[in-house]
């Protein structure tokens, strides 16, 4: 049977388009996600391409623009299946999330847990909760693998999140150890694909934080964790105003990763246009330093740029350009520079740049006991 999502249907060495319905509204019609599948050899992986779940984010949509062409659907092995707006509500208002919902749509994805009957008391699933869950359901039924694109802020780098592996220890010995070498080998894929695509990359939040933020109910952590396949976010710099040498370091990249996994012919092309960061040691995500009184702060430093224990940061002055507070903000950690926080004009606690810092934790771990416990 072809595969097919929605109205699109997979044909051998051809792109098709179609939509995928999504969410209904009270005042008639709905809102649909476009598909766009190419396929060459229909016998090869699936790999799942999406962007644009935070509206005003727009690059990944012009990176799947310039890769899915009439030549590489001929040159494949397998199929990829795109929808390049994941949040129609959010990108017609440019908002992060849709009109009809709030809260962060990148965190409704399932998590492994067993459904619990609805408390009277609790609001049910949202609309758009339902509508990613059914999503979700196409998705581990047919992906081999998945990236989901998206921008951290204007001016930050081209980079990659790699996602944290959850394994099951609550189990008997036997399959306690089958789900911690399933989990390592999905994590030694992580770092196969982050090295394919061969821009900068960055780990996320340390476990308990990770889980406490929610960020294992994103696409691609869902994707890792739940349909246990290879899946990858990417970061592409500036949001609403895209940069096309960044457009064009990911389609390379892209190609790059559908060569890793069997899908493309030809070897791995570099990347250039981008500044590649490898200090030589994993990083995570933090957002600091920051500071302690309000200010005006003139950044010292740029994204891509390497720091060390002390480092200048930021001037910090007051609205009269008189030196305040520390004068001179400094790095706390060593690693390098994610992007600037927007703006010069901060409140006490704001960060001043979003730093990649060493990460000396596991990406591979169990979740934690009470994890899949039903709540009391």
């Amino acid at each position: 049977m072809p595969l097919s999502l929605g109205t699109a249907k997979a044909t051998p060495g051809k792109l098709t388009y179609g939509v995928y319905d999504f969410v209904a509204h009270p005042t008639g019609g709905r809102d649909q996600l476009p598909v766009i599948i190419a396929q060459g050899d229909p016998h090869g992986p699936v790999f799942w391409l999406t962007s644009g779940i935070h509206g005003p984010e727009h690059a990944g949509l012009q990176v799947i623009h310039l890769l899915l062409t009439r030549e590489l659907a001929k040159q494949l092995h397998g199929t990829i299946i795109s929808i390049p707006a994941l949040c129609p509500g959010g990108l017609l208002t440019r908002q992060r999330e849709p009109y009809y919902h709030t809260g962060d749509p990148n965190r409704l994805f399932p998590d492994g847990r067993s459904p619990q009957p609805t408390d009277p008391d609790d609001d049910p699933p949202s609309t758009l909760e339902v509508a990613y869950t059914g999503l979700f359901d196409e998705l581990k039924a047919s992906a081999h693998y998945m990236v989901d694109l998206h921008n951290a802020g204007i001016g930050s780098l081209s980079f990659v999140f790699r996602d944290r592996v959850f394994y099951r220890a609550d189990q008997s010995q036997k399959k306690n150890k089958a789900a911690r070498l399933a989990a390592e080998k999905l994590d030694q894929q992580l770092g196969e694909m982050c090295a394919a695509y061969g821009h900068s990359v960055v780990n996320e939040l340390p476990p308990q934080k990770y889980l406490a933020a929610k960020l294992h109910r994103s696409t691609t952590a869902a994707a890792v964790n739940v349909a246990h396949i290879p899946a990858l976010t990417m970061e592409l710099g500036t949001g609403l105003m895209p940069d096309p040498n960044y457009v064009r370091a990911a389609v390379t990249g892209l190609k790059n990763i559908l060569r890793w996994a069997g899908m493309l012919p030809g070897e791995r092309e570099p990347i250039t246009g981008v500044k590649v960061v490898a200090p030589g040691f994993p990083c995570r995500r933090r957002r600091t330093p920051r500071v302690s009184q309000p200010c005006i702060v003139r950044h010292l430093v740029e994204a891509g740029d390497t720091v060390n224990v002390g480092d200048p940061i930021a001037e910090v002055r007051d609205i009269w350009g008189r030196p305040v507070a520390e004068k001179i903000l400094q790095s706390d950690y060593e690693g390098w520079i994610i992007g600037r926080s927007q703006g010069i004009i901060y409140y006490p606690g704001h960060e001043v740049v979003g730093m990649a810092i060493r990460d000396d934790l596991p990406t591979v771990m169990p979740y934690p006991e009470s994890f899949f416990e039903a709540p009391g």
